[in-house]
């Protein structure tokens, strides 16, 4: 085998294990759901089995692999890599979607809690096939995996990520042989695959058939995943994974789990853990498992990554980051995030007790994210891929007719836990919203009225200071200072100057990745003063001493550079909200602001900065 197909083969593997871990782990509850309250009539079975193959069909197959991954922001994806190669081509559009990607960023976070829970709950519910008296097991049982996974994060996935594509492989052989074996139980199945089946269930069924439209979607939860990981594994390793495995072994055990059910309807309580054979049903239960603890791996490490892209973005208030693999820049793990996730989707287990009862707030956090990517990929597709209005309405009115008619079934399920994902939103929306709005006004406003650096640079005046030779200075200057003001001042104070200086100014470019060939920009600015910009993509991980170390080794400082004898300074901003100097719409937001800007991360550990050797200098600022 050739290298480029060694390497083809092995990103197809670990796309199997990573990006497919949640939709592939579907069949555990998805049919069950979907006919949830209906009787086990072949024409009910045939008509859910039609909606459930053409639904994979338009919204993966076609919507997804076909057109999604094409709006890749220079290889990657996710909808804020989508937002942020729409401001590349309009600011204008930037504002128009601002509020869009916030809300689908927030319902992707959401996921992140109720992924895991729905995951390992439906797995460890097989038990209750052994006997209904393991029930009460069930909860126990979960909340020691979960909280076990959520302990295990501060590992990263470095270490165990190398056993997913091998797992999931086994997973995927295992439910689409489990399906095989049953498929042929009744030949009557094969006619699902006629969309007319599909039609004719909701003209038998009417209101009724369309209340359980929302469990058919339960189907396509995780396709979020398809999109997110893009630019980990690329394009054609996330199709090729759908095409070759994953797509054949969801049909066969949906098609089997229905050929089973019209054979024997009772099973209709758990169809997927009843076509296994006795025998058999301890080792399923063991690799459904570790299936589900996979998908809720890579859900939470998907979560994380997002989170790292709002704070590089100004969306998020700026939260310890920490790289936990040399070789996957991708590989990130937020402590904050981590205990977040970890109460949420322990919250979703205690409160709703099972799967059956999480799926209602499950469906409609994916839905509604599915729509915020339609309406983003509309105006993608016309200003950045040209396409004419009659070919956007064409194909996308396709996916949005689908795509609201299931937000529509999703609604029927608001009042019995739809409305805690909802909630989260809202309520991530107001954050994110109020501090990208806050952040705005540090940067145009109140910095903008301290001068630029090079003016305070030219006013700045060292013979009255004492100079401390062979001393080092470096200050981080943050995103919305462009003026330094605060070390100017810090070094009157103290009426002293070291022998250099070094600003560091970060740039957060609206691109995935900066190579190191293109991240320093290096200006003298004075005898003593040199100003460094670091380029930074918002994917990447910002550690200053790191990126000092790696610029020293490309001899970008005319200056020596002891890390072992530099000081580091830190700028922190103190906000005092009052009443009447409104600068946000509401002083409710003002407040808000400042409480986020108290409790965000400080320099110090942002930037992985040396304790002993950073000081912190602080500014005051009235809203």
């Amino acid at each position: 085998m050739k290298s480029s197909e060694k390497k083809k083969f092995i990103a197809t593997l670990s796309a199997i294990g990573i990006v497919y871990g949640d939709l592939g782990t579907s069949p555990l509850y998805a049919f069950r759901e979907a006919l949830k309250g209906l009787p086990v009539t072949p024409d009910n079975v045939l008509g859910i089995l039609s909606l459930i193959f053409w639904t994979l069909i338009i919204l993966i197959s076609i919507k997804y692999l076909a057109f999604v991954l094409n709006a890749d922001n220079e290889g990657e994806g996710g909808i804020l890599a989508m937002l942020a190669l729409i401001k590349k081509s309009s600011k204008n559009a930037f504002k128009l979607f601002f509020g869009t990607a916030v809300f689908g960023t927030a319902l992707l976070i959401g996921d992140g809690m109720i992924t895991p829970a729905i995951s390992v709950t439906s797995a460890i519910e097989g038990l209750n096939v052994v006997s209904p008296a393991f029930a009460s097991l069930t909860m126990p049982i979960t909340i020691i995996i979960l909280i076990i996974l959520y302990l295990c994060q501060h590992y990263g996935t470095a270490k165990i990520s190398n056993l997913f594509a091998p797992i999931m492989m086994v997973w995927f052989l295992t439910i689409g042989l489990l399906g095989a074996s049953h498929i042929f139980d009744n030949t009557l199945i094969f006619d699902a695959l006629n969309p007319y089946y599909g039609v004719k269930f909701f003209i038998d069924n009417g209101w009724n058939g369309y209340a359980v439209l929302g469990g058919v979607f339960l189907v396509v939860t995780g396709s979020e995943a398809l999109y997110a990981d893009l630019g980990q594994f690329g394009k054609s390793a996330i199709r090729a994974g759908w095409y070759v495995l994953v797509f054949p072994c969801l049909l066969l055990n949906y098609f089997g789990q229905g050929a089973f059910i019209l054979v024997n309807p009772a099973a209709i309580s758990n169809p997927f853990y009843s076509l296994a054979p006795a025998w058999f049903f301890y080792p399923l239960l063991l690799i459904a498992t570790l299936a589900t603890i996979i998908a809720s791996q890579a859900v939470i490490s998907a979560t994380f990554s997002i989170t790292k892209q709002a704070i590089l973005l100004d969306l998020y208030p700026k939260v310890p980051i920490v790289q936990t693999s040399s070789k996957e820049k991708g590989q990130v793990y937020i402590p904050q995030m981590n205990i977040f996730l970890a109460l949420g989707t322990l919250f979703f287990v205690l409160t709703f007790k099972t799967s059956s009862a999480m799926a209602h707030a499950y469906g409609i956090a994916v839905n509604l994210e599915m729509i915020c990517v339609t309406l983003i990929m509309m105006y993608v597709a016309h200003k950045i891929w040209k396409w004419s209005y009659l070919k956007i309405m064409l194909l996308f009115v396709m996916f949005s007719v689908l795509e609201l008619s299931f937000l529509g079934s999703n609604l029927f399920k608001v009042l019995t836990g739809g409305w805690v994902p909802i909630l989260f939103a809202i309520l991530s929306v107001i954050l994110m919203t109020t501090w990208h709005e806050g952040m705005k006004y540090l940067k145009t406003i109140f910095y903008q009225r301290k001068g630029s650096l090079q003016e305070n640079i030219a006013r700045f005046s060292v013979e009255k200071l004492k100079f401390l030779p062979d001393k080092v200075a470096i200050f981080i200057c943050e995103p919305y200072d462009e003026s330094a003001a605060n070390l100017l001042e810090y070094f009157k104070l103290n009426g002293a100057i070291p022998e250099t200086i070094l600003i560091v100014k970060i740039n957060i470019k609206n691109e995935p990745h900066v190579s190191s060939s293109n991240r320093y920009e290096l200006t003298k600015l004075h005898k003593h003063v040199y100003c460094l910009i670091i380029h930074i993509g918002f994917m990447q991980v910002i550690n200053i001493p790191t990126t000092l170390a790696v610029a020293k080794k490309n001899n970008v400082f005319p200056f020596n550079l002891d890390f072992k004898q530099v000081t580091y300074l830190v700028e922190i901003t103190y906000i005092s909200a009052t009443e009447r100097k409104s600068t946000l719409p509401f002083f409710w937001q003002e407040k808000l602001f400042a409480f986020l800007m108290h409790n965000s991360s400080i320099g110090i550990e942002f930037y992985h900065l040396p304790y002993n050797r950073t000081i912190a200098i602080g500014s005051y600022c009235e809203f």
